[in-house]
């Protein structure tokens, strides 16, 4: 994981520099909105931005054989080939020592597809489309964590040379290494205080405090770490005088597990709907199964492991069968909201081994 004082260390300097170096047109902007990303993941590990050049060149290359088809169908479905990407690290073994392959990779791999995907829709040109690219695979601060989004948008809006959003931006960026910083510190400790007390309790207690409160609280450093990073995302852009999604909306208030999936990760959720879902609803016309197999997908791109796919399909049967079901019975609305949510820790803590 990224030192949180050095990443904020690192997007102030950027930040900085870019404020006083050079003219801010939108190549510069590009510039210190990228270079700083091949910096970080050189110094993170430089497998990792091995791999990031060699998607990167796959993609592009896609992106110009893409150009050469006629089909509409073909060219919409060639961008797909560059999410086999995501397998990578694990089938060669990269990701053992080298976690920062699966934080990373798989959000700027989603990120070059959907880039690749939107330009030769659009049939954008390879001027257009090569510094679009560069945004998706290594804007430094999106490169820990999400959100995922579309590369020739974000390069739209650097060619329009927005003034940068300085509150919102200085906010978003401190709030978030709040977040990261310090809210994330508080609950790993909450995490280590309940795996200690636990195992110095009798009784019942052990399995309240494994069984209960230790799932909530890994959650709780699942969200703060991820929401941190996201918000950092979204200040930095700011402050370039762009923006990427906001990837969090309070899910902790979702009304049920639909309602979840609009407040958590929604830049990733988006993106299952619109390249996965949709796709697969059409072609088997069956929308359970459909949901089945995309958050299926989303298991598998966060880690091809067992307990990811569990995470995957369980969320998938949960809004395909389970909410379907509790809403048909008139269930209380309090008892699907509580229900919704234990299910998510539930499948959290399953996916990411809080009850090893």
């Amino acid at each position: 994981m990224i030192d949180p004082i050095s990443f904020l260390v690192l997007l102030v300097v950027a930040i900085g520099l870019s404020q006083v170096i050079g003219p801010r047109n939108r190549f510069t902007r590009l510039f210190w909105i990228s270079a700083p990303g091949v910096l970080l993941l050189f110094i993170t590990h430089q497998r990792a931005l091995g791999l990031a050049i060699v998607s990167l060149l796959v993609s592009a290359g896609i992106y110009v054989v893409g150009r050469t088809i006629s089909s509409r169908r073909a060219r919409a479905r060639l961008p797909y080939a560059i999410l086999l990407l995501l397998f990578l690290p694990d089938l060669t073994h990269l990701a053992q020592d080298a976690p920062i392959l699966f934080l990373g990779s798989a959000f700027f791999i989603v990120r070059q597809m959907m880039t690749v995907a939107r330009a030769l829709k659009t049939q954008a040109a390879p001027s257009t489309f090569v510094p679009a690219l560069v945004i998706a695979t290594f804007f430094v601060a999106a490169v820990p964590s999400g959100p995922v989004f579309n590369g020739l948008t974000a390069w739209e809006d650097l060619g329009a040379c927005n003034p940068p959003d300085n509150g919102q931006g200085l906010y978003r960026l401190f709030e978030g290494f709040v977040y990261l910083f310090a809210l994330g510190g508080l609950a790993g400790s909450a995490v280590a205080t309940i795996h200690l007390a636990s195992d110095t309790a009798s009784g019942l207690a052990p399995m309240l405090l494994r069984g209960v409160l230790l799932p909530v609280a890994a959650f709780a450093v699942l969200f703060t770490t991820f929401y941190g990073y996201s918000r950092m995302a979204e200040g930095t852009a700011l402050l370039f005088g762009f923006s990427v999604p906001q990837n969090f909306d309070r899910p902790h208030l979702a009304t049920d597990l639909s309602d979840y999936w609009k407040r958590w990760h929604r830049s990733m959720a988006d993106f299952v709907m619109q390249y996965i879902y949709l796709p697969l609803l059409v072609t088997t016309r069956r929308s359970k199964v459909a949901l089945v197999a995309a958050f299926a997908f989303m298991g598998l791109w966060h880690n091809p492991s067992p307990p990811f796919i569990v995470w995957g399909v369980g969320h998938g049967l949960g809004l395909g069968i389970l909410l379907p079901w509790a809403r048909r019975r008139n269930l209380p609305p309090l008892a699907i909201r509580v229900g919704s949510l234990a299910l998510v820790v539930g499948l959290s803590s399953v996916a990411h081994g809080a009850w090893r």
